[in-house]
C-alpha cells in the first residue's frame, strides 16, 4: 500500500500562528495558537501532538512548508528556525511561501483579490493579486492601520477582500469578503505541496505610517 505524501505546514506570525497536518493534500490535524507570538517551544511540542493523534511518525514527513512572512518579526524567525531544524534533522525538502500569496491561491475566485493580515500595534499587511487563471501580485505587500483598511473596506467595489479570519466584519452586502479562516498553515501547506520546493525571502515588512 503507497504511502500518502505527509506535508507538514508551519505559521508562526500571526495572531499567534498556526500548524496542519496534510496526507495527500488533505489535513489530518491542525494546531490554533492562542498567544500573540508562537515561541519554538510551542510549535515543537504541538507538532509531536499532531502526530501522534494522527499516528504518523515524524520520519515520515516527506515536506516542511513554513510562511515567510508577513506578521512579527520574532514569530517569522522562529517559524523559519523551526523549519529548518526539522529539515536538517529528518533529511526532508522544505519550502516557504508568502502567506499572502498561500492565502490568494486558496480562493477559487476570478478578478481582482485584496488579501489582508493582522500584523499587530494597529498594523495590516495588504496585498493584491490578479487571477485570471494564474495568480500574479499586482502590489507589493505593504501596512496601513487598522482604520484606513476599515475605510477601504468600507469603499471597496469590484474587489474581492481576502481576510484573515480576525478581520472579517460585514461592511455591507455589496462587499465581496471571503473568510480565509485563522488556519493559515493549512493555505500555506496546501500551496507548497502542489509545487516543487522553493525557499522564499523572509517578508520582514515595517509599518509605512
Amino acid at each position: 500500500m503507497k504511502r500518502p505524501r505527509v506535508v507538514l505546514a508551519i505559521e508562526s506570525a500571526i495572531n499567534g500562528g498556526s500548524l496542519s497536518l496534510l496526507l495527500d493534500g488533505v489535513e489530518a490535524s491542525h494546531w490554533i495558537g492562542s498567544a500573540s507570538v508562537s515561541k519554538a517551544e510551542e510549535l515543537l511540542v504541538n507538532i509531536d501532538v499532531m502526530l501522534t493523534r494522527t499516528g504518523v511518525s515524524k520520519n515520515e514527513i516527506s515536506m516542511v512548508a513554513v510562511s515567510a512572512g508577513p506578521g512579527s518579526f520574532t514569530g517569522i524567525r522562529i517559524g523559519i528556525a523551526t523549519a529548518l531544524g526539522l529539515k536538517n534533522g529528518l533529511g526532508i525538502e522544505m519550502s516557504s511561501v508568502s502567506a499572502l500569496t498561500a492565502m490568494a491561491a486558496a480562493v477559487d475566485v476570478q478578478g481582482t483579490l485584496v488579501v489582508a493580515v493582522p500584523t499587530g500595534r494597529n498594523a495590516i499587511c495588504v496585498q493584491e493579486f490578479n487571477n485570471d487563471g494564474d495568480l500574479l501580485p499586482v502590489s507589493e505587500p505593504q501596512t496601513m492601520t487598522e482604520e484606513a483598511f476599515a475605510d477601504d473596506l468600507r469603499s471597496g467595489t469590484d474587489v474581492n477582500f481576502v481576510l484573515h479570519g480576525s478581520l472579517c466584519t460585514s461592511p455591507g452586502s455589496s462587499i465581496s469578503i471571503i473568510n480565509a479562516g485563522v488556519n493559515i498553515a493549512q493555505s500555506i501547506g496546501i500551496y507548497c505541496a502542489d509545487r516543487q520546493a522553493t525557499v522564499t525571502e523572509p517578508l520582514f515588512i515595517s509599518k509605512s505610517f
